[in-house]
């Protein structure tokens, strides 16, 4: 089976930057002299955006983008949904033993002093024990994040490759290149693109 290089993300996902959510407006100015009044006539509206092209009918070839087709059917939908749930369930577990590490430190550095020297022994002992907890459950939770991303992966490829070939076979293709960023590809024309069918088809897979 042929293999693909997408990866379904979700432990990483990508935010955008709350810079400009915090950037104040800007303050009300008066228009310059010899500004256009507001009510004279405004530019025009961009144009929408061009409607999908055709696919050639003479083409041989066809692309797919993989990530495209994950960020866009259920399937990959539902895959990102459970990668992130099991990383946010891997950060919350984790930030949890870090207070108590946190607050053992601090009592040792405030208190030791004052504490009888078992008590500052039996602290000791347990901040050894959660640190060294802290340190398996990081390792722990990159191996169960790693499976479960290579589960889904494989659950993706076996139901997305049968849909490709068919769209191939239907169209009478040589092949069906995985395009995208990242690919080396330099120039294709969009109309090759199967992606789209692709998360149609694959939407109605039960």
């Amino acid at each position: 089976m042929m293999r693909m290089t997408t990866v379904l993300a979700l432990g990483a996902m990508l935010v955008a930057g709350s810079a400009a959510a915090q950037t104040p407006p800007p303050a009300t100015q008066k228009p310059p002299v010899g500004a256009p009044s507001p009510l004279s006539p405004q530019p025009a509206a961009p144009k929408p955006a061009a409607a999908p092209q055709p696919f050639p009918a003479d083409a041989k070839i066809g692309f797919v983008n993989m990530q495209a087709i994950v960020n866009e059917s259920k399937l990959g939908k539902a895959g990102q949904e459970q990668m992130k749930k099991l990383a946010d369930q891997k950060s919350s577990e984790q930030t949890g033993l870090n207070k108590q590490i946190q607050t053992l430190q601090q009592e040792l550095q405030t208190q030791s002093s004052v504490l009888a020297p078992a008590v500052v022994q039996t602290k000791t002992a347990e901040l050894d024990r959660l640190q060294r907890q802290a340190q398996f459950n990081q390792q722990q939770a990159q191996v169960d994040i790693e499976g479960l991303q290579a589960r889904l992966f494989e659950e993706f490829t076996d139901k997305v490759l049968p849909i490709i070939e068919t769209l191939r076979a239907q169209r009478g293709l040589w092949v069906v290149f995985a395009a995208g960023e990242g690919t080396g590809v330099a120039a294709l024309h969009p109309g090759l693109d199967l992606s789209a069918e692709v998360v149609k088809l694959l939407d109605g897979v039960k």
